[in-house]
């Protein structure tokens, strides 16, 4: 096995260790959440009202949120994805076109820091407990996570075309 497979293989490794993380974290969260609302609708969707959202500031929900799902929980959660994803994009990226490699660097980085500025609003307003204050928020909360949702899903298609690319490419597996 060439170096660069078995380099493959450990990215490869990670990233889908970040992905079972994720998976694992989003199943804690739905668990705790289900007694009361859905999902984490703030982080996973845009369709809710700030009357929603207040309701959710005021629960009883919003400390365990606030702690530990988004921080430390999420937080780990996205450091795993934009770090596999980012070293595994821009290792594959830098194998079969070098001047792209810093793409898979700033895509993963666009989408941790939206995620790390949303979960901080996140806190906040879920720390701060007041609903009018939330309503107002949604837009702002909304653009940040609709910035999010594009960088990660962004970052998924470019860790999938880069590793789709590098395989074509590689000598290694030449038949």
């Amino acid at each position: 096995m060439s170096h660069q497979a078995l380099v493959t293989i450990i990215l490869a490794g990670l990233v889908v260790g970040a992905f079972g993380l994720f998976r694992w974290v989003g199943s804690y969260s739905d668990r705790v959440f289900a007694s009361r609302f859905r999902t984490r609708f703030p982080e996973k969707t845009l369709s809710y009202s700030g009357e929603q959202f207040g309701e959710l500031v005021q629960s009883d929900l919003r400390m365990k949120y606030v702690f530990p799902i988004l921080f430390p929980l999420d937080l780990i959660v996205m450091l795993a994805l934009a770090g596999a994803m980012g070293a595994a994009s821009s290792h594959w990226l830098n194998q079969i076109y070098p001047s792209a490699a810093w793409l898979g660097l700033v895509v993963p980085a666009v989408y941790l820091l939206s995620d790390l500025i949303e979960d901080c609003l996140l806190g906040w307003l879920l720390l701060r407990g007041d609903p009018l204050a939330a309503a107002r928020s949604v837009s702002i909360l909304k653009a940040i996570t609709t910035i999010k949702l594009v960088s990660v899903s962004a970052s998924i298609a470019l860790t999938l075309i880069a590793l789709a690319g590098w395989l074509v490419h590689s000598e290694s597996l030449a038949i």
